[in-house]
């Protein structure tokens, strides 16, 4: 990201701190003014207590004055120094609130493209590193040039014979940090991309554990986490080498300069010992602002690949929706006309596909894996938008009706049970906390057949159920799943797998909660088990993306086609 795109974006997100930016700047302003007075307070006290006289009044003054000095300097570069780390955590927190937002609007190909280590790296590292630039190092850039403007200009005041040597460090210098630029800022890119590869090792690992002990893949596991771990150290050191080469030609330029000003002083130059030691500590203090110079661009280039992956993820488009606002709750009538749909615009997954569903039917979709059954509920709930053709819900074309108001009358439960590390509360009555009915919550659970287990426990309904439910079974999890569909009581009700981590005894219990939910609501059923489907209105089959049959139970096994032999084979 260049210079210029980095900087308007970055300022947007500065702009409401702009006055305690100003503020912090003043205040490093003036700490710096206090502390290149030393030069020119050092060489006085020398004349005028050490060649002079040692008068204790003007010892007393010089020793208040330099006292003064210092305190003044640590307090304003306190005062500076908190209100950087305030504005810094701002935008940290300002930008990762953006970021987050964006994630929950993006389209479903958006997760499928990006792994979640990378994402999950860009709203940790990167965006650490954009806030860093975005106050601190601002700062630092003040104090440094207003440092190296003030010596030099106090260093040319002095004598500007000796200063003549700075006019040939200076261009050294630009050159210098011009030459390490493309090195670091193609090291800051190829790191940024490992951290994001090591984030995702370490979700895998952690969410497949079991796994990897079982299937003994410890030693794979650890080779490759120790190959990303091994390209981070590369990228790392090639930074901070290119930043060490600099920072020591610098010093042995600035070495040179005092070897030089210290032969010509004593030899050809008649100065005091005061003048001779404020000229020197002016230069020697010079050493140190500009080493800060050429150490500013190792994390500047970080913050400027940081911030091409930060601002490239907030401006990538959200998810397609429309603007028609449909009447809640629908009736539930469902129609697919002429739907074909590619995941990667080449292989075909759906081919030409039409079905109604009427209001309160319930309809089950079945087939072999691949066949296409997925991606008709990922249409139909607007995760995908079909390459051709139109589904509509009521007579309303769903690519028109927004995603807030179709969604709104869709409830789903997936084989998956996806829960969230929160309380049975929040997963019951997900997206509905701020209105959210507690009676409303047991019954769900009740008729999911959740309340019994939940009940037992210390904090009841107000227990932590652990990250994706882990301190559940997985009977339990579906369960929770199951009420969460039922607390929300909408007229379409997708159930993929539902009852698939269930027991018998408790898929029977659950099937009857199930039973009564359906009751005059559209359902759509994926499931392998013949007692989930038998009793479906309609059973779609579907292979390779096209339908094939659509009947009943009945009609299909006497049919003898594919359906009847999709049973016969226990699909």
């Amino acid at each position: 990201m260049k210079f210029k795109v980095f900087f308007s974006r970055i300022s947007i997100y500065l702009r409401p701190h702009l006055g305690k930016l100003i503020f912090a700047s003043f205040a490093m302003i003036f700490a710096t003014v206090m502390e290149t007075a030393i030069p020119e307070i050092t060489g006085r006290i020398v004349d005028d207590l050490f060649v002079e006289n040692r008068a204790k009044n003007v010892a007393f003054f010089y020793s208040i004055v330099l006292f003064g000095i210092f305190l003044l300097s640590a307090i304003f570069n306190l005062i500076s120094a908190s209100a950087s780390s305030w504005i810094s955590t701002k935008v940290i927190s300002t930008l990762r609130e953006d970021m987050f937002k964006k994630l929950l609007f993006f389209p479903k190909n958006y997760f499928d493209n990006n792994t979640s280590g990378s994402i999950l790296s860009k709203l940790t590292f990167d965006v650490e590193q954009i806030a860093n630039v975005a106050s601190t190092i601002w700062l630092e850039l003040v104090k440094t040039l207003l440092t190296v403007l003030i010596l030099i200009i106090y260093l040319f005041y002095k004598n500007w014979q000796l200063s003549i040597s700075l006019l040939i460090i200076l261009p050294i210098l630009a050159i210098i940090v011009s030459k390490s630029t493309t090195r670091m800022r193609s090291a800051s890119s190829n790191l940024q991309a490992q951290m994001g590869n090591l984030t995702q090792s370490l979700n895998e690992n952690i969410d497949g554990n079991t796994i990897v002990k079982i299937y003994e893949a410890q030693d794979y596991e650890k080779d490759k986490f120790s190959n990303i771990v091994n390209k981070i150290r590369q990228q790392r050191f090639k930074l901070d080498i290119t930043a060490a080469i600099n920072s020591n030609i610098v010093n042995i330029l600035l070495g040179l300069c005092l070897s030089f000003v210290v032969y010509f002083s004593s030899v050809g130059l008649n100065m005091t010992g005061g003048e001779f030691l404020s000229f020197f500590t002016a230069l020697a203090m010079l050493v140190k602002p500009a080493k800060t110079l050429i150490d500013i661009n190792k994390p500047f280039q970080i913050a400027l690949a940081a911030g091409k992956s930060v601002f490239g993820l907030i401006d990538s488009e959200e998810e397609k929706d429309g603007k028609d606002n449909i009447k809640i709750p629908l009736d539930g009538n469902i129609n697919f006309n002429k739907v074909s749909f590619s995941y990667d615009g080449k292989k075909s997954v759906l081919n030409d596909i039409s079905f109604k569903i009427n209001a309160g039917e319930k309809v089950a979709l079945v087939g072999q894996t691949g066949s296409g059954k997925t991606t008709i509920i990922e249409l139909l709930t607007k995760l995908y938008y079909p390459d051709s053709g139109t589904i509509f819900i009521d007579n309303h074309n769903i690519s028109h009706v927004s995603n807030k108001s179709l969604r709104a009358n869709i409830a789903y439960v997936d084989q998956n049970s996806i829960l969230f590390n929160d309380s049975f509360i929040a997963n019951i009555s997900l997206g509905s906390k701020k209105k959210m009915i507690f009676n409303k919550v047991i019954d769900a659970a009740k008729k999911a057949e959740s309340f019994s287990f939940i009940d037992k426990l210390n904090m009841k309904f107000h227990s932590f159920i652990g990250e994706n439910g882990k301190l559940l079974s997985g009977g339990q999890r579906q369960r929770i799943a199951i009420a969460r569909a039922i607390y929300k009581d909408a007229p379409i009700l997708i159930l993929d797998e539902a009852t698939s981590a269930l027991d018998s005894k408790t898929e029977k219990l659950v099937q009857h909660a199930i039973d009564n939910m359906t009751k005059n609501k559209t359902t759509i059923i994926i499931a392998h088990r013949l007692t989930t489907i038998k009793n479906a209105n309609k059973i779609i089959v579907l292979d390779e993306g096209n339908i094939v049959e659509i009947g009943n139970h009945n009609s299909l096994l006497e049919a003898n086609g594919k359906y009847a032999k999709l049973i016969k084979d226990q699909f």
